[in-house]
């Protein structure tokens, strides 16, 4: 599943083109350590505006979106590691993928369930 692909289906299900390059964040499922997971990296800014992330495992074929509300996040500095980016950094395991939560040291241990809009699965073709 490509970035693309699952914005386009979001945006279907959704009926309007919500997501776009702009607001929306992709992330692959990625070693990390002895772990698997997604690695986001949001520039602090987009925290102002609606955000959205797509978390896509291609191990069991299936996608997550999640929305973050314009100024949800208040202070994500102080929520999340800084990068020498100036982005903020968050890791979530896929080994727990009901559990989305922050597992980067000096970070807040920040928990995304809160802004999980749905699951998708891949479609057969």
């Amino acid at each position: 599943m490509t970035k693309n692909e699952a914005m386009k289906r979001i945006n279907d299900r959704l009926g309007k083109p919500v997501l776009t390059d702009k607001n929306t964040h992709y992330a692959e499922v990625v070693v990390y350590g002895s772990d698997e997971g997604w690695w986001l990296k949001i520039p602090f800014a987009g925290f102002r505006g609606e955000l959205h992330c797509i978390l896509n495992n291609n191990k069991t074929k299936s996608f997550q979106h999640l929305k973050i509300g314009a100024n949800q996040i208040l202070s994500p500095g102080m929520k999340f590691r800084r990068s020498s980016e100036g982005t903020a950094d968050a890791f979530m395991s896929a080994a727990n993928p009901k559990r989305l939560v922050d597992l980067l040291d000096g970070g807040s241990k920040y928990n995304f369930t809160k802004h999980m809009v749905s699951e998708y699965r891949e479609q057969s073709k």
